[in-house]
């Protein structure tokens, strides 16, 4: 769903590879950066940590939790999980929007109580589904290479029909797609206290994940371009699966989109998994609903949160479309890598010993390289569409007067731990 996504936004073939080179350089330079504060602060909650240390104030951080909450984490479950009804509906013939908005709550549902019952069985899930993924996607790869005729794709002019603004806003857009599909790459930072030898697993995990994926996706979608003429890329709902069609014919389109649920089924629960640690930090700080902090005495999960996450991402999942759920959710999310970034910078001045098992790769130029590209697109996804930005936003601020409650109500917030 996302290439044809980034094809419609971009309108060429060129500017659609262009848009998953640009978005796997973003995504690794975020990689080397946080590699270096995942080795160096190696605290569950992921950036929130990270904000809490570099900043010296907890109200960054909070908002991010904010933010991750009721925009960011819960709106990537809503779209997959949209993803997961909408390949469900082309393999058993769903054609009712509101029956696939309730499989993609189910989906959400179901695996809120698989999280309920202990990390150890959410990670045994993700170690499959991610293994079934990457093999889906090659197995594309390798027969598109093999028995793709080609739909005499056009990859000159690079720029057709756009330019100015409507380019570089397209070209934005797009890249929120991408940024969307690369996303996973932080997601170990968010369970790190509970990884052992987190300062050699977290940067070693980073940079093998975003590699394969890296590979993998950019090579899946030449394969696309190939294979699907352009303006059935652009309109098309499923693909992967109408990619399968055209070289193997109904039987491997109908597999691809069993597995294609399978692996939305997991990413969604890699979501599930890692994203309550965040609140359940929040919680020890002071800084959210005590409840929350309520860890299961048999499976050791914090099941409050997990509850809590699942019942608001189905709230995202009946409601608006997959291209409106990812550019909204990746656009704030990138708001807060972006000031994570920042704080690498600031804790190289401010705590200069602290221990770093791992430093960033080509320091400053990669983090001035993501600061520069990460900015660049947000204010132009803002200047292009500013409707939703500023929806978040005000979502956004609704934390704001209870941040202010939990505050006067521990009678101070600390600057760090």
């Amino acid at each position: 769903m996302v290439p044809s996504s980034v094809a419609s936004q971009v309108g060429s073939p060129s500017l659609s590879l262009l848009v998953w080179i640009g978005g796997a350089v973003l995504s690794l330079a975020g990689a080397l950066c946080f590699a270096e504060l995942g080795a160096a602060i190696p605290e569950s909650g992921g950036i929130y940590p990270f904000l809490r240390r570099a900043y010296g104030s907890d109200i960054v951080a909070y908002l991010f939790g904010w933010a991750f909450l009721f925009i960011i984490i819960t709106g990537a479950m809503g779209a997959v999980a949209t993803t997961f009804a909408r390949y469900a509906g082309g393999l058993f013939e769903i054609n009712d929007l509101w029956t696939e908005r309730f499989v993609a709550v189910g989906c959400i549902l179901f695996l809120t109580i698989m999280n309920c019952l202990g990390v150890k069985v959410g990670g045994r899930i993700l170690n499959v589904f991610a293994f079934i993924k990457v093999g889906a996607v090659v197995g594309v790869i390798v027969l598109g290479a093999t028995l793709g005729q080609g739909a005499e794709v056009s990859w000159t002019p690079l720029v057709q029909d756009r330019t100015g603004t409507d380019l570089l806003g397209g070209f934005s857009l797009a890249m929120l797609g991408a940024l969307f599909a690369f996303n996973g790459w932080f997601f170990v930072t968010f369970i790190s206290s509970e990884i052992k030898d987190p300062e050699r697993s977290i940067p070693r995990s980073i940079f093998v994940g975003l590699g394969i994926v890296t590979v993998v996706y950019i090579l899946a979608n030449i394969i696309y371009l190939e294979v699907l003429p352009f303006d059935q890329l652009q309109q098309s709902k499923r693909v992967a699966a109408d990619t399968m069609l055209i070289l193997v014919g109904a039987n491997g389109a109908m597999i691809i989109s069993a597995v294609i649920m399978m692996t939305s089924f997991g990413t969604v629960n890699a979501q599930l998994l890692a994203a309550p640690r965040v609140y359940h930090a929040m919680a020890n700080h002071g800084l959210f609903f005590k409840v929350v902090k309520y860890v299961h005495p048999r499976f050791r999960t914090p099941v409050v949160a997990i509850v809590f996450q699942g019942l608001w991402a189905s709230v995202f999942a009946l409601s608006g479309t997959y291209v409106q759920i990812i550019g909204f959710t990746t656009f704030f999310n990138y708001i807060f890598l972006t000031l994570a970034v920042i704080g690498l910078v600031l804790l190289r001045k401010k705590e200069p010993d602290l221990p770093r098992p791992y430093r960033t790769w080509g320091y400053p130029i990669t983090p001035i390289l993501f600061l520069l590209i990460s900015t660049g697109v947000l204010i132009n996804v803002f200047i292009n569409d500013y409707t939703r930005p500023l929806l978040g936003t005000l979502l956004l601020c609704t934390g704001l007067p209870f941040y202010f409650y939990w505050k006067n109500r521990r009678g101070h917030v600390p600057s760090s731990d």
